[in-house]
């Protein structure tokens, strides 16, 4: 018995020994672990070590290209009488370069972005766009008026198509400026849009479009097999219908009159568009206010073709209940070509725009899994201008993206060849008007 009881005894001192013997190992190894989840943490933050060196100049370089190329318009039409370059570059040589250029999904390291986010310097090639822009503007307005440009239908023609050109660019660098924090931005955006005479897009773009984007409810967002045309006949108005409707609601809530002109912004900004047009017509003369007229109509179809094409037959799922889905990095066309991206300030890069609608252009991201034009937006807007030509290289895509599949190699082949026999047929006439009809006369 006393044998039997020394046996359990040691019976049972063996076993706490293993169990302490258990519990340390099991502490050991959650130590282990846990070290080696510290250093794997530490090692990451090591690699995100926020980085705060300035960009450098090759960095901030890109993006002065749109200020150089109407550098370049202007001292060709200034000295050798040929505004059109422009229109050659934008949709002739420029669709050359990004056809022949690596595409570009290159994103800022994530412990560099607070350093692009926060210099000031990238705002300089906004601005000098958007000065340059108006300081043309006022030039080309004094120039109509003294009947040294735009006198025949045909000069009219081209000056007028040429210098929407610069135009639609500062419609782009509204946008950017638009969706800043700051109000002096914010002033100078819309100012862009004041000066084609399409003030309300402010209040329609923030208030409404980055809501209601990809779903019908939305003027700016194209539906599947919608023409161009189409889409200007119903977005445009509807853009003002439904910024009326906005500060119709806005003002019922503050009980004041819709009819207020000093408070329904709508009213407001078209009012002071007239008053400007009685200006220009005061100090240029009814010649030049129709210039402006055609001038300022040219801008708002090419920056509607934009919008045609950033969103076209793109759509956002219902869920049971009938609410959509929230905005994601599908619902935006994107473009990953090299020279259009840093001509638009990044405006290709719009699933992300979408997604951070107060990031600024230089850092906004891109990401391959988005659905990606086969080109850059200036190919896509030749294209838009073709309905049954969009249709057939646009609806194969839309649809893929919408049923999360992928186009086959066979289709793709099919469209680049719409693409590339339509580009060549447009660079023929656009050479032959450039160079040929009206040519390089020296002053």
């Amino acid at each position: 018995m006393q044998d039997v009881r020394v046996d359990l005894s040691k019976q049972s001192t063996g076993q706490h020994i293993t169990e302490e013997s258990q519990s340390l190992t099991k502490n050991q190894n959650e130590t282990y672990k846990n070290n080696i989840q510290n250093a794997v943490a530490q090692k990451k933050d090591l690699a995100l070590q926020i980085d705060n060196s300035p960009p450098s100049y090759l960095d901030l370089l890109p993006f002065y290209l749109p200020f150089g190329i109407f550098c370049i318009m202007f001292y060709i039409d200034y000295y050798y009488q040929n505004p059109f370059i422009v229109v050659w570059l934008a949709y002739v040589a420029i669709p050359i370069a990004d056809y022949t250029l690596p595409v570009d999904h290159k994103n800022i390291p994530e412990n560099r972005i607070k350093a692009y986010e926060r210099d000031w310097r990238f705002m300089v090639p906004v601005y000098l766009v958007w000065l340059i822009d108006v300081g043309i503007y006022f030039w080309i307005l004094y120039s109509v008026s003294i009947g040294q440009i735009a006198q025949t239908p045909a000069s009219f023609v081209i000056y007028v198509i040429s210098y929407a050109q610069p135009g639609a660019i500062n419609a782009t660098i509204g946008h950017e400026l638009i969706h800043r924090k700051e109000k002096i931005h914010k002033i100078f955006g819309t100012l862009s849009y004041s000066k084609m005479l399409y003030s309300h897009f402010l209040i329609q773009h923030i208030v409404s479009h980055h809501k209601k984007v990809s779903t019908p409810e939305d003027p700016s967002s194209a539906r599947m097999n919608e023409s161009l045309y189409e889409f200007y006949w119903r977005a445009i108005p509807a853009g003002y219908v439904e910024v009326w409707d906005i500060e119709q609601k806005r003002l019922a809530r503050e009980g004041v009159s819709p009819f207020n002109p000093l408070r329904n912004r709508i009213l407001l900004f078209n009012i002071l568009h007239i008053a400007y047009l009685g200006l220009i017509f005061q100090i240029f003369g009814l010649h030049t206010v129709c210039f402006h007229l055609v001038y300022s109509l040219i801008i708002t179809l090419m920056f509607e073709a934009v919008n045609y094409l950033e969103h076209y037959g793109l759509s956002r799922k219902k869920d049971a209940n009938g609410n959509y889905e929230s905005v994601n990095i599908k619902h935006s066309w994107n473009a990953p070509q090299m020279i259009t991206n840093w001509i638009l300030f990044k405006l290709q890069r719009h699933s992300d725009h979408h997604a951070y609608s107060y990031k600024p252009y230089q850092i906004l991201d891109s990401f391959p899994e988005s659905p990606m034009l086969p080109y850059g937006y200036s190919v896509s807007l030749v294209l838009s201008f073709f309905p049954y030509i969009w249709k057939k290289v646009h609806n194969p895509l839309a649809v893929a993206t919408n049923n999360d599949t992928k186009i086959t190699e066979e289709e793709k082949r099919e469209l680049d060849k719409w693409i590339i026999g339509t580009l060549i047929g447009v660079s023929i006439v656009l050479t032959y008007i450039t160079f040929i009809m009206i040519g390089f006369k020296s002053t």
